[in-house]
């Protein structure tokens, strides 16, 4: 959080802002003064602009993928898998084993059965739609169960795969990046032409990223026939995940490990971790050309009002409310190049992309998310790159001697 560079300089701070409320000089002074060179004024607002625009648009990354994870878990479901596995993909349970779960009392259970889905995932390369190449992708063989589990998803076209006939079912939001799993077209898979029967919408969640099949249809086509990838069960209550996990691990029979679903899918939410390192290394390069900008700005600034400067303190206003208006000036300056580039993130918002998840090498759909306090995030980021580029051109301000001020 951008918020905790502020902690060392709090004390800075709360002086500039009683400085700003007691002392001669009103804020207006320096609002005029900043349009007095508008020239080198709008090339500083300009570059804090694009570095405030740069830096909310990576957290904004970040925030999207991480949202496609946290809409995929639900507070009273668990996630079953073979122990030290970070990922269902890179997982095992058994039939035996999953018979043996289904038998626990704290399963919830419907007007069907129970809440239980043994899930088979693999992957498949699908060709991008811009013809650049093919990205791998989740295929999910889930069961009847698995779908009624996960609420957030629903059919917008077509209809749910059947059981036995090779049938799969794509998120709308795929159709927007890749091509040839479009409704009616058959995409081949471990030897097999599976037909794409439906379309739906998994509300933002990772399930977007998903081609989904029959369990069973998987099952055969990958020839695991003893075991699946993983198992998701629903609880009667969310209170009841700790006493099921406690369960889990104590029977010797299993040896598998289960965790709450929000738990296991924030794991796998350092997705867009790589892209927001290096997009806050190129925010780092930027901001010093930003600071160096604003810098020169308020250098260029006390050059040109020296005689004025003098003339203050001719008149009795001491170093530190020179200090201070200066800095207060360089403050008001990236402020307002950081309104701009927080107001330019959001043609961002929305935006959908995708990213290679680093734990299952398979990509993952998310949507820029520009919030409110990434904005203010921005903002923030702008006023600290006005004291850096202004305290030392303040400084300078306040220390020239008077003689020498009033004959510039």
């Amino acid at each position: 959080m951008i918020w905790w560079f502020f902690v060392p300089l709090a004390p800075y701070l709360l002086w500039l802002v009683w400085a700003a409320a007691f002392h001669p000089l009103p804020l207006t002074y320096n609002w005029r003064s900043i349009w007095q060179r508008w020239a080198g004024t709008l090339s500083t607002v300009g570059a804090i602009a694009i570095v405030v625009m740069v830096f909310v648009v990576v957290l904004s990354m970040a925030q999207g993928v991480s949202r496609a994870y946290v809409r995929s878990g639900r507070e009273d479901q668990v996630v079953i898998m073979r122990q030290n596995a970070r990922v269902e993909m890179m997982s095992s349970v058994s039939l035996a084993q999953a018979r043996l779960i289904l038998t626990h009392p704290l399963i919830a259970r419907d007007e069907v059965g129970p809440l239980a889905t043994e899930d088979i995932i693999v992957s498949k390369q699908v060709a991008l739609a811009d013809g650049s190449g093919a990205m791998s992708v989740t295929v999910r063989g889930t069961t009847p169960a698995g779908i009624r589990m996960r609420s957030q998803v629903r059919m917008l076209r077509g209809r749910w795969f059947n059981t036995g006939l090779s049938e799969a079912v794509v998120p709308q939001k795929m159709l927007n990046r890749y091509t040839g799993v479009e409704l009616g077209r058959t995409f081949d898979m471990a030897g097999r032409a599976w037909k794409v029967v439906g379309v739906f919408d998994g509300d933002g969640s990772v399930f977007d990223s998903e081609i989904w099949t029959d369990v069973g249809d998987l099952r055969q086509a990958f020839k695991r026939y003893g075991n699946d990838s993983s198992m998701a069960v629903r609880l009667r209550s969310a209170a009841d995940v700790p006493a099921f996990i406690q369960d889990m691990e104590k029977d010797v029979r299993l040896k598998l490990e289960a965790k709450p679903e929000p738990a296991y899918f924030a794991d796998l939410g350092d997705a867009g971790r790589p892209m927001q390192v290096l997009g806050q290394i190129i925010t780092l390069i930027l901001t010093v050309g930003a600071v160096f900008a604003a810098m020169n700005t308020m250098y260029a600034t006390v050059a040109g009002r020296t005689p004025e400067i003098g003339t203050l303190r001719a008149l009795g206003f001491r170093r530190r409310e020179i200090l201070a208006s200066f800095q207060w000036e360089a403050i008001l300056l990236t402020a307002l190049g950081g309104l701009a580039g927080a107001f330019l993130s959001l043609l961002f918002n929305g935006i959908r992309t995708g990213t290679v998840n680093m734990n299952t090498w398979s990509d993952v759909s998310y949507a820029f998310a520009v919030t409110p306090d990434l904005m203010a995030q921005g903002v923030g980021f702008s006023v600290l790159m006005g004291v850096a580029g202004g305290f030392l051109p303040a400084w300078r301000a306040s220390r020239i001697p008077v003689t020498e001020a009033m004959r510039a």
